[in-house]
């Protein structure tokens, strides 16, 4: 698959440029952010068409900022749990850019990205659980809270892991939920307690960007060998 990106002729910002690739689940995102303008995004809900949309996308959010590739200075991407081939194209895609420009790679957790996004959209400050269908009747779930003093603005109440969706029901007391786990599995998550939760979401680029952002702030810069996938469940689903 070939690409073009614009001439760094036609410039029009300046300092730090950073793209973000979301390709985890069914949600083809691409995000892009410099230091003198909004977010630029570009999205397509095709859990098929991520290999086919992601390097167009890209093309686009730069031509629209008026920047060449060579002026990326740190590359993000969803690093799972998700889908093990749109995570693959997404980390591939990513770590090339990077290795190929010489720039930071940051692989962020799609549950981290899922939390970002539900706190931005519900302004709450409540503990997430954020919850992906994992295929094969099982979820991929982590418990988060914000976090001021944690570089990523989240911390970790229960780790990223993949389980039977009964055993989510005690967790979800006094959290808000997100998620395509929540989508598939909401009366099962909450058999004894009930929970408030937002339908129809995905890990997204732009929400990736804000969590990218402060890591790159906090002096984290991975290097494309380092910045490595989540798949949590070794065998393939989709």
């Amino acid at each position: 698959m070939s690409c073009s990106f614009v001439s760094s002729t036609n410039r029009k910002s300046s300092g730090d440029c950073l793209l973000a690739i979301d390709t985890a689940t069914e949600l083809c995102s691409v995000a892009l952010m410099t230091a003198d303008r909004p977010i630029i995004e570009r999205h397509a809900l095709d859990p098929q068409g991520h290999s086919r949309l992601l390097l167009g996308m890209i093309e686009a959010v730069l031509e629209e900022g008026g920047l060449a590739k060579s002026e990326i200075t740190a590359v993000s991407y969803d690093s799972g749990p998700g889908s093990f081939t749109g995570i693959r194209i997404g980390a591939g895609v990513a770590q090339g850019l990077a290795l190929g420009l010489n720039v930071p790679l940051l692989g962020i957790s799609s549950l981290m990205i899922l939390s970002q996004h539900v706190s931005k959209e519900l302004g709450s400050e409540k503990p997430v659980l954020a919850a992906i269908d994992a295929r094969m009747n099982q979820v991929y779930w982590g418990l988060l809270r914000q976090d001021s003093a944690s570089d990523s603005g989240w911390r970790w109440l229960e780790t990223p892991k993949v389980s039977d969706p009964g055993e989510l029901a005690n967790f979800v007391e006094g959290c808000v939920g997100i998620g395509s786990g929540w989508d598939s599995y909401a009366t099962t998550f909450q058999q004894t307690k009930t929970a408030s939760w937002v339908s129809s979401r995905f890990p997204d680029a732009s929400s990736q960007m804000h969590i990218a952002k402060r890591l790159i702030a906090s002096g984290i810069k991975e290097t494309w060998q380092e910045a490595l996938p989540t798949y949590v469940r070794d065998k393939v689903t989709y």
